[in-house]
């Protein structure tokens, strides 16, 4: 570790404890605070009872397993991936099932894989930490800065281009306002929620769509609620586990505009951390066996079928969005990669070109 970078110790530091806490306690169960780390108790000096007495050495082998964990470099067969820190967002299951696919298609030797879980970071973050040698492999939206970080690009659009096909999130009087949309300039006044951190928020900008920026990703949902903004755009593999998320919830006001979609290039690209080249070449030839042999096919119908019956993006209004990063991106792509929604027989197509 570099100590001329203090900036990354805290997170890395956060990381790796986090990490190592859920081994231990799946290797010794769940269990309180070590007496050393409860100040409330040091300050009283309040003698302890012959159940505690008896739980401390359980509570000391576990301090220590921890903190010879956390003191160790990552195990053989260890893939630091960030992703999955609430069980609230759903976002990162299916990346990590064709992570783990990819890696099972490729095997590297004797050795087994095993995906640790780190706390999720907005994409800079990743890269940085990627470049950094602290992260083995990440998610990155693709753009054309993306290609100029210090990590490997690996060209194979996640889920295949779904991440820009996008269904609308909006409260009651946002929805009032969509249902009078027909092109792109009637949807440019009104308010869409978005945060700035985004990795595709430069897409919106670019579109000239009218942006309130929210605080983070949960904030965008209490903002939408609170009537700050009229609606979110969402991807059409995130929008229908977020809407039942706020239903759980009690928030019956946000509905999922029926007759409007927007789409524009956009996807998950896997990245790796520059020095795990072995690892890069790995995923790409286990992603390309995958979809030879039809397994990734099967993985992708499993998570989205019923999403994309859902969003019967064929009965939608389609409103086509630029994506100023391509085709430079593009260029790299396999086409096949791309998905598209079939055409209803013997109707006309209803696309809105950007202007």
């Amino acid at each position: 570790m570099k100590k001329g970078n203090p900036e990354r110790l805290p997170f890395f530091l956060v990381s790796w404890i986090w990490a190592c806490t859920r081994r231990v306690q799946s290797l010794v169960g769940p269990c309180e605070p070590p007496p050393l780390l409860c100040a409330t108790s040091c300050a009283h000096n309040q003698p302890d009872s012959p159940a505690k007495r008896e739980r401390r050495p359980m509570l000391h082998r576990a301090l220590l397993l921890v903190l010879a964990l956390f003191m160790l470099p990552a195990q053989a067969g260890d893939i630091r991936f960030p992703g999955g820190d609430s069980p609230e967002d759903k976002r990162w299951d299916f990346v990590l099932e064709i992570l783990a696919l990819a890696l099972d298609k490729a095997p590297a030797g004797d050795v087994p894989d095993h995906i640790v879980r780190l706390p999720a970071q907005m994409q800079a973050r990743r890269i940085a930490e990627l470049s950094s040698g602290h992260l083995d492999v990440a998610v990155a939206i693709g753009s054309r800065d993306l290609l100029r970080q210090p990590v490997i690009f690996i060209p194979l659009p996640l889920q295949r281009g779904l991440l820009g096909w996008r269904l609308l999130l909006a409260n009651a009087e946002g929805a009032r306002k969509l249902s009078q949309v027909r092109t792109i300039d009637d949807l440019r006044p009104l308010r869409m929620g978005f945060v700035r951190t985004f990795a595709d928020y430069p897409v919106m900008q670019a579109n000239q769509i009218r942006i309130v920026d929210g605080a983070d990703y949960q904030g965008m949902f209490r903002m939408l609620t609170a009537g700050r903004m009229d609606y979110l755009s969402r991807g059409v593999g995130e929008i229908f586990s977020e809407y039942e998320s706020l239903r759980g919830r009690g928030i019956s006001t946000v509905v999922i505009e029926p007759t409007l979609a927007l789409h524009y290039r956009a996807d998950w690209f896997f990245v790796v951390n520059p020095a795990r080249r072995d690892l890069a070449e790995r995923i790409t030839r286990g992603l390309e066996q995958a979809r030879r042999d039809g397994s990734y096919e099967r993985v992708f119908q499993k998570h989205f079928e019923p999403v994309l019956a859902q969003a019967r993006l064929d009965q939608r209004r389609i409103i086509e969005l630029t994506n100023p990063d391509f085709p430079e991106l593009d260029s790299q792509i396999p086409a096949n990669w791309w998905w598209a929604p079939e055409p209803r027989k013997g109707s006309p197509s209803d696309t809105q070109k950007p202007r």
